[in-house]
């Protein structure tokens, strides 16, 4: 169920929104981590819906510390909300 929710709201995805979340969350992102997010997601999201942290430790040297580390605790926390 949850899966073609997620598919749907891919294709609608910008940026903004991805620059929305980060302000949400305290996360400031640079314009190389935003790129890299968006891209990301737009185009490996049913691979970060199986395995996140897999995905998000491949990209861990395009993300600042604080950036990569917030990732994954909201990957995690989230994760655990849909189970």
């Amino acid at each position: 169920m949850y899966f073609n929710i997620i598919k749907k709201y891919i294709n609608y995805l910008k940026k903004e929104d991805i620059i929305n979340f980060a302000k949400k969350e305290g996360v400031s992102l640079n314009n190389v981590e935003l790129d890299t997010i968006y891209n990301v997601i737009k185009t490996r999201w049913e691979e970060i819906y199986s395995n996140g942290i897999k995905v998000i430790n491949e990209y861990k040297d395009k993300l600042n510390k604080l950036t990569y580390d917030k990732l994954i605790e909201l990957y995690s926390y989230y994760k655990n909300k849909l189970k």
